[in-house]
């Protein structure tokens, strides 16, 4: 199969055209480019993004963007995204060259934008990784996209200062900005032990009240199956009252809230892929568990999108896919379910 993906990072689209006829080059195209184009690199320069991909998200078109920045100060026991970023400084310019490339090989599709996020493999508000003149400018380009109506930025919530938000809420124009963050899991053992996340809930609750003092909406990241020593029942009471947890407090505080539901999967080289390896009886999630606690939850009034991306960074063998109730056909109903054109699944097994 011919490989396509950009001109810029080295590999030749012409060859595609030329062997595989038009139906070939079109269909290699739309897997280079399209919900299969390959992520989990590091950019090849400063003035690259690590990653950038036109999608569908809850029913809007989203812009996603991965700035390459100064890698995470965090190590979470179950992510090695930090690992592709720099260990030092990259300047203001560079990371507005990088979405000045983003905004360039996008231009046929910035009129139909409805939405923008902007993330860092960490957190785009920590300034001792991005620096707040490069994010004033790209939310500030943003704001002249007259379509968009969400600029999403992805951070932990201690970095989520509310005056720092303001400011770009008014760079931002109409456009609402919102806060993306890893919530991760209710429990405290295995925020603590397990994923060693370093955030206690209590800090975590403190966070979501300053967020409150804003009118800003939350989205927050749940993990299907976040130890990989629970049952499929286990997962599924723990993701459950995750959600309701949150739904709960941001309700109490009038914080728009809406769920990205993660099937947990084995990232090569993390100490929670070592963990899982030395557990005989480990086994990935099962899709279809947390298809059917995604419609349940959206059916109680919190909007959730299943993710399914690993990112680059997993084996099928540790994935939702190694599962037995896995099925390709499976994803085209969770696409229709994320983009909100169905709100429930034909036929679900739970746990």
């Amino acid at each position: 199969m011919t490989r396509v993906v950009d001109s810029s990072i080295g590999l030749d689209i012409a060859e595609a055209r030329e062997t595989a006829g038009l139906a070939g080059h079109v269909a290699a195209l739309y897997d280079a480019y399209g919900q299969r184009k390959e992520m989990g690199d590091s950019a090849p320069s400063p003035g690259r993004p690590h990653y950038f991909l036109l999608r569908t998200f809850l029913g809007s078109n989203d812009l996603l963007v991965i700035l390459n920045t100064k890698r995470c100060r965090y190590s979470c026991d179950f992510c090695t995204l930090p690992n592709k970023s720099s260990r030092s400084w990259i300047r203001d310019e560079d990371v507005v060259a990088q979405f000045h490339h983003v905004a360039e090989e996008c231009r046929h599709a910035l009129s139909i934008l409805d939405r923008v996020t902007l993330s860092n493999e960490g957190s785009v508000l920590d300034e001792a990784t991005l620096g707040a003149g490069a994010l004033d400018s790209i939310v500030a380009a943003i704001a002249g996209l007259r379509r968009v109506r969400r600029v999403q930025l992805e951070t932990r919530l201690e970095f989520a200062d509310p005056g720092r938000l303001r400011s770009l809420s008014a760079l931002a124009g109409r456009a609402q900005v919102g806060v993306l963050t890893g919530f991760e899991t209710l429990s405290e053992r295995l925020r603590d032990e397990v994923l060693r996340k370093r955030e206690p809930l209590a800090a975590f609750m403190a966070n979501l009240d300053r967020l409150a003092t804003t009118d800003i909406p939350l989205s927050a990241y749940v993990l299907y199956k976040p130890d990989p020593a629970m049952t499929d029942g286990d997962a599924w009471q723990e993701a459950k009252r995750s959600i309701q947890f949150l739904q709960m407090q941001c309700s109490s505080r009038d914080i728009p809230l809406e769920i990205r539901l993660n099937p947990m999967y084995r990232s090569r080289g993390s100490r929670w892929d070592t963990v899982a390896s030395e557990i005989p009886a480990y086994t990935p999630p099962r899709i279809t568990d947390a298809m059917a606690l995604a419609e349940e939850m959206t059916a109680a009034g919190v909007p959730v999108y299943i993710g399914l991306s690993t990112e680059g960074l997993a084996d099928d063998d540790g994935t939702y896919r190694a599962r037995e109730d896995y099925a390709p056909g499976l994803i085209r109903h969770i696409k229709l379910f994320n983009d909100r054109r169905i709100t429930q699944f034909p036929t679900l097994r739970t746990g």
